[in-house]
């Protein structure tokens, strides 16, 4: 058991282990500006603030945002999950212009990875935001992952690891820190972390030889973070990741100097177990530098007060105390303050374009990569399109329907959504319902390999209308799982994959 840690001369007050506890914080808030708590926390040292869904307004709006976070805090870190493709925040209300990652890896042009990542960068960057919250490199061999999906490049590590390398240098020629996640690989589960602790079911030397290598190759390629996963890898231990010495331990032996940032603390597999405060004190014993706390509107409501605040303080005071009993060395904090306040340093240097970049032009390039089986063509009339998608996972968010908006642009579309459908066996019914009375029946899924009711209504759906048009939005599944079908398959559900999609349908 560790020793308790002597108290530093100058840290012996609470107003100083709040403000170190503060140096290591990186909550989100609710609203586009900032509540009083936030600022009186910046001002106080914290380590900055997450943006997400409900934080992006116009992009003066969060110029001005970010300006005034950095007013704060000269040194504080912005961050934000900006993936492109179907995790986007600054471009939530429209859709990403980029395909993400499924498709660029499907492409396979190194340059244009590259490419898309600097003009990423770039987008972030002129929302006045220091750290984008991606690649995602974890390799994604599970069919079945929920969480991942077309997040991945691929579930080939040599593809993914040259991809992973080409985007970390795109976002960084950018000014923008990337921190790749979500260490040490998240591609061999079928559990979303958000909701439960996952476990990897990768053997010994398929976690050193396929999941590892897109982190050791972006540790080679100069990323300047990395994000932790709420992930059990029974090889190195019982704790996740997140709360694992060894697991940190064997990242830093990579030859990482940089960032760790755990993933939100909010998630249940922290939340539900540990907690987030108890979280908070181990992630840091455990080798975390900064703390990310999550998103608030994601969580239910309380009856005491906003969220944001609450859940701030939950991490904070556990830190504090943690601190003053000395089961927190004052040391370990000061190392990981020291870390992100050199990643700050670092992205000041930065040159940073102000304006807006122009898009860039890849609905070639999308529509290359779409798979199409069997003869989805779709003639003139009116479409009748049943959304099958009641899974959102909670790093998507909410998200538009971007392919029915895509079918209006060519034809008069009725949208049936089976949200409220009730049992899997319910929606099939009503799908199967809706469908077979259809002129031109077009049926949208994402994964039926990991949602009963997608598979469900898939089954059913085929039954009574063989001829119905099949959209597959994410991850395909395995083998021969849908031969037969009239599908295309878009690896992702982003505007820029549905436009594509549209066209191959409707011509």
């Amino acid at each position: 058991m560790q020793e308790p840690a002597t108290q530093h001369p100058d840290i012996g007050d609470d107003s100083a282990l709040r403000r170190l506890a503060n140096s290591v914080i990186w909550p989100g808030f609710r609203g586009r500006t900032l509540p009083a708590w936030a600022e009186d926390a910046l001002r106080d040292g914290l380590a900055g603030l997450v943006y997400f869904e409900q934080n992006i307004g116009g992009p003066e709006e969060t110029r001005a945002l970010s300006a005034r976070i950095h007013q704060l805090n000269p040194a504080g870190l912005i961050g934000v999950d900006e993936e492109g493709g179907i995790v986007t925040r600054l471009e939530s209300r429209d859709g990403s212009s980029t395909p993400g990652n499924a498709v660029l890896g499907r492409v396979d042009d190194i340059a244009l990875t590259e490419r898309v990542s600097a003009w990423t960068g770039d987008l972030v960057a002129a929302a006045g935001i220091d750290v984008d919250l991606a690649p995602t490199v974890d390799v994604n061999v599970d069919p079945r992952n929920p969480v991942i999906g077309v997040r991945s490049f691929g579930a080939d590590p040599d593809l993914v690891s040259r991809h992973t390398i080409a985007a970390v240098r795109g976002l960084q020629s950018a000014g923008v820190a990337a921190c790749v996640k979500h260490y040490p690989g998240h591609g061999d589960t079928s559990t979303d972390s958000h909701l439960a602790l996952a476990v990897s079911n990768a053997s010994d030397a398929q976690f050193h030889d396929v999941h590892l290598r897109p982190f050791a190759e972006a540790v080679a390629a100069g990323t300047k973070a990395v994000m932790t996963a709420h992930l059990r890898v029974p090889q190195l231990g019982d704790e996740p990741a997140t709360l694992n010495p060894r697991a940190l331990g064997l990242l830093r032996s990579l030859g990482f100097d940089g960032v760790i940032v755990s993933d939100a603390l909010d998630m249940a597999a922290i939340r539900h177990t540990v907690g987030m405060g108890r979280g908070a004190v181990l992630a840091l014993l455990a080798g975390v530098d900064l703390l990310c706390v999550g998103n608030p509107a994601s969580n239910p409501a309380h009856p005491d007060g906003p969220t944001d605040e609450m859940e701030y303080r939950e991490v904070r005071d556990a830190l504090v105390a943690a601190l003053r009993s000395g089961e927190l060395p004052v040391a370990r904090v000061e190392d990981a303050a020291r870390r992100i306040a050199e990643l700050a340093a670092w992205v000041r240097m930065q040159q940073h374009r102000d304006a807006l970049p122009a898009v860039p032009q890849l609905d070639a390039i999308v529509s290359a990569a779409l798979d199409v089986a069997g003869a989805p063509r779709l003639g003139p009339g009116r479409l009748t399109v049943v959304d099958a998608r009641t899974k959102r996972n909670i790093a998507v968010g909410a998200q538009a329907d971007h392919f029915t908006r895509a079918l209006s642009a060519h034809r008069e579309v009725e949208r049936v959504w089976l949200t409220d459908a009730g049992s899997a066996a319910d929606a099939a019914r009503r799908a199967a319902d809706v469908l077979g009375a259809a002129t031109a029946p077009v049926l949208i899924v994402n994964q039926v390999q990991s949602n009963a009711l997608e598979a469900a209504v898939l089954d059913a759906v085929i039954a009574r209308r063989p001829d119905a048009v099949v959209i597959v939005a994410g991850w395909p599944p395995p083998g021969d799982a849908a031969a037969g079908l009239n599908a295309v398959y878009a690896y992702g559900s982003a505007r820029i994959n549905a436009a594509a999609v549209a066209r191959v349908l409707c011509g």
